[in-house]
């Protein structure tokens, strides 16, 4: 008998008819804790396609967001950029091999030109999502001009999103005109709270300004209607979800790329929600504490607005040759500390990334008193030096007065001659 023989030899026989009633558990339960899940730690990869000029609304909220990098595609007229423009603008940034296209984890069209794309490009778009990239696109078919919602309806990714688009398309043309402002009311019977933790701060009480029209495929959910800009119908969707395959896709018939949407500035939770709406369908964990995140929101951006004062105070004191080490040491350290706060936010530790984001606020406050001691030294000896130079040249023209004016040393009395 070998030794593992024996050793097992020594082991119950209960042991052992317990063992082989649980092993088939063990394997399962490996099994689940081995397979791919989407993972928090990671940023959300973006591609925006569409109304993407460098300014736009959506992209400020980005901009703001340390779990978002995105890539602009510009493919819609504005913003200075003509047919020519959005050719090479489609040639440049949109992804070259359908690898590149599932790099990216959320596909925003942002009412694009949906011509200006080939037939690869827009399989590339649908099979991404299908095999679990998530989607949005917003003002329904995109626009009333036939060219740009008849080139959307007959594309294959339009059937990746819950708007029924064919549909709006033959019922109204281009999702019917806008004919004013709007409100929105939030499904408070969704199953997942994707808008609904927002309800209590009065969302619902900020106007759209335009808005066309849904028609939900038979198995989307509606995450809100608006209400007033089509009165004979009432209370229409405004926003809509489903799974698609692996991914999952929302439509809205507002434009978000609008300062006047519902999501716009007018909104102070416009951000927040647009972001929740991104986890959810990246199937990310979603925001339930809003007080948390939007205030975790407004001191990202403090910590930018302030680290930027302070560099700018760091150079300006550089220019008068004074040591600035001890500031750029608690550059590096606040630096570190926005890396650990981006960290804590991308696995969703909002506590903990509040936590850090005080502290680097408090030493913002110790930095600032450092900078503040640096200029003042720093100009202490530019005041000296002025000093002295004013001193100089006013004790050098005292003595220049006096000795030709008063004591008129170096005076000589003019002779008369006489002409001869």
């Amino acid at each position: 008998m070998d030794v593992d023989k024996r050793e097992a030899s020594k082991i119950p026989a209960c042991s052992r008819r317990w063992a082989a009633k649980l092993w088939p558990v063990v394997v399962i339960a490996l099994l689940v804790l081995g397979a791919p899940q989407k993972c928090n730690a990671q940023k959300i990869n973006a591609l925006l396609v569409g109304s993407v000029w460098g300014n736009t609304l959506l992209e400020k909220y980005f901009d703001e967001d340390p779990s978002v990098e995105y890539t602009g595609v510009p493919c819609r007229d504005g913003g200075g950029i003509d047919a020519q423009g959005m050719v090479k603008a489609v040639r440049l940034y949109f992804p070259r091999t359908y690898e590149e296209m599932k790099d990216y984890d959320y596909i925003m069209l942002l009412a694009p030109e949906f011509h200006y794309f080939n037939p690869k490009q827009d399989l590339w778009m649908h099979d991404a999502i299908e095999q679990g990239a998530g989607g949005f696109n917003d003002g329904s078919v995109f626009s009333i001009q036939a060219v740009i919602h008849n080139a959307w309806a007959i594309s294959l990714t339009q059937a990746a999103f819950p708007n029924d688009a064919p549909a709006v398309v033959t019922r109204g043309g281009g999702g019917e005109s806008p004919v004013g402002p709007h409100g929105v009311v939030i499904n408070r019977e969704f199953p997942d709270p994707v808008l609904t933790p927002f309800i209590d701060y009065g969302v619902e009480d900020n106007p759209g300004l335009t808005s066309r029209f849904i028609i939900p495929r038979p198995t989307a959910g509606t995450l809100a209607w608006m209400v007033g800009n089509f009165p004979t119908l009432g209370k229409v969707p405004f926003l809509v979800v489903w799974d698609y395959g692996s991914g999952r896709t929302m439509s809205c018939g507002g434009f978000i790329k609008y300062k006047e949407t519902w999501f716009g500035p007018e909104n102070p939770y416009g951000a927040d929600m647009v972001m929740n709406m991104v986890f959810y369908s990246t199937q990310r964990g979603l925001i339930r504490d809003v007080e948390i995140f939007h205030h975790l929101k407004l001191m990202f951006r403090e910590f930018t607005d302030r680290m930027n004062m302070l560099i700018a105070l760091k150079d300006f004191i550089e220019k008068f040759s004074a040591n600035t080490q001890r500031i750029q040491n608690v550059i590096l350290e606040l630096q570190d500390m926005r890396r650990k706060a981006n960290e804590e936010y991308l696995t969703q530790d909002f506590s903990g990334c509040q936590d850090t984001m005080s502290s680097a606020s408090r030493r913002f406050d110790e930095a600032e008193e450092i900078a503040k001691e640096a200029r003042r030294t720093a100009l202490l000896w530019v005041y000296v030096i002025e000093w002295l130079v004013t001193s100089a040249t006013f004790l050098v023209s005292s003595f220049t007065l006096w000795s030709l004016l008063v004591r008129r040393k170096l005076y000589r009395q003019v002779r008369t001659t006489k002409f001869r």
